[in-house]
């Protein structure tokens, strides 16, 4: 009887760590969802000009990416409301592997902000897209700054710096 109660137990207790385990992987994706994008307007009120969706994707293969980027093969996809969802992007985070001198936190000014756990940064090309605690001010280097009520902002080349509202 002891045995079965055992066995019973170790059951239990494999199966409670595959949850945990599989909880900690969900916690981790702070990026999948549905995105109002708002721009803000001269009198500091926002208006809404599109939505982003972002979702999880496979991994990158480790074969077919820069040596650089192998310390980080999480992918996401990235579409646009507006264009109906044509244009399907892949996004990834900003790397930031400093055994391999790799952090491109540097540029902006937001390398201590990341190493303290702060703000987290996803990579499109023309564009990142970060996350902050809400209600942050970001300083990108000495001269810049930008407050974000909700957390998550995005910056396009060319075009600048719009809120992001996770729905």
């Amino acid at each position: 009887m002891d045995l079965i109660k055992n066995g019973f137990i170790f059951l239990l207790l494999i199966g409670l760590s595959g949850l945990v385990s599989a909880q900690k992987k969900a916690e981790k994706d702070i990026w999948s969802g549905t995105y109002m994008v708002n721009e803000k307007k001269s009198d500091g009120g926002l208006t809404t000009t599109g939505t982003l969706v972002i979702a999880r994707i496979k991994d990158a293969d480790a074969k077919e990416v820069a040596d650089k980027e192998k310390s980080d093969l999480v992918r996401w996809s990235m579409t646009s409301k507006r264009d109906g969802g044509k244009d399907k992007i892949t996004v990834k985070r900003f790397l930031f592997d400093l055994a391999n001198d790799e952090d491109a936190y540097k540029e902006f000014g937001l390398t201590d902000m990341h190493k303290q756990g702060r703000i987290n940064c996803i990579d499109g090309g023309h564009f990142f897209i970060c996350q902050t605690p809400p209600d942050t001010t970001v300083a990108f280097g000495k001269d810049e700054t930008y407050f974000t009520k909700t957390g998550f902002f995005g910056i396009w080349l060319h075009y600048g710096v719009v809120e992001l509202q996770k729905k």
